[in-house]
């Protein structure tokens, strides 16, 4: 799963611009949709401290990821950021937004979704769940 956490001003994103970044973020991914999380968390002005200024034009944006791994192959990673940073510019720097973006990175064993351990990528049970947008039991064999 990958959590993008979004940390921005206050009245930065309507509810549609909220839900069109949400759908670009999730577009940039292979996995299964229902994977991808997008949390907004407006900051106010006097809440964001960068250098011990209040900043009210920062958006900040950690992400961890748990079904894939991008660090693994330095190629991989350099075109993966930059498809990421093609779906969030027309919400950050098209704006004028100042922003960070942040990659963490889980070991797939220590996560479960609905107490199911996800199948493994690119297996029959992951096909499965991709297809349907849902976790659900599958056979050892499958995933």
């Amino acid at each position: 799963m990958p959590l993008w956490n979004i940390y921005h001003p206050v009245g930065a994103y309507t509810a549609e611009e909220k839900r069109e970044m949400a759908n670009r973020i999730s577009d940039i991914y292979i996995i299964p949709r229902f994977y991808v999380g997008v949390l907004f968390h407006e900051q106010p002005k006097d809440s964001f401290y960068m250098g011990g200024e209040a900043r009210g034009d920062f958006v900040r944006i950690r992400l961890d990821h748990f079904a894939r791994h991008i660090a693994e192959d330095p190629e991989w990673t350099a075109s993966w950021l930059r498809k990421a940073n093609a779906a969030i510019a027309p919400f950050v720097q098209d704006r004028g937004y100042h922003f960070e973006l942040h990659v963490g990175e889980t070991p797939q064993e220590l996560w479960l979704i609905d107490s199911i351990h996800p199948p493994r990528p690119d297996t029959v049970a992951e096909k499965r769940w991709k297809l349907e947008n849902c976790a659900s039991p599958y056979d050892p064999s499958e995933g």
